[in-house]
């Protein structure tokens, strides 16, 4: 499963925050996996230099498949587990609304007294 997760942007990240990318896509890109087989992911990391102790993320995540699926979502944040967490998420909606994957509605009955 390795294999099928490409990373860019690393080079300006410290060692801390590699192994959080690491993990959380290591817990998260099965949940995607099980209704895209086959699917590969490209995270693309951004870190903007702010002066001071905080820097600005932003996570793109690219997932395609060989059938052409291609998904894309992004989320900027100053956290960057809540930056990845949010991302994964925007993937996980954009499935559910592009192919109804997953997606059980119920709809309340309204009661009409006469």
């Amino acid at each position: 499963m390795v294999e099928k997760i490409t990373y860019k942007g690393l080079r300006k990240l410290d060692a801390m925050e590699i192994s959080t990318i690491y993990n959380l896509t290591e817990k998260n890109f099965p949940k995607i996996q099980r209704h895209f087989s086959n699917a590969s992911l490209t995270i693309d990391i951004k870190k903007a230099a702010v002066a001071g102790t905080r820097a600005r993320y932003t996570i793109l995540l690219r997932l395609a498949a060989p059938t052409k699926i291609m998904l894309s979502a992004e989320h900027t944040d100053w956290d960057l587990t809540r930056a990845i967490h949010r991302a994964f998420d925007n993937v996980k909606n954009e499935a559910k609304h592009r192919f109804k994957v997953g997606i059980s509605i119920k709809r309340r009955q309204k009661n009409f007294r006469g």
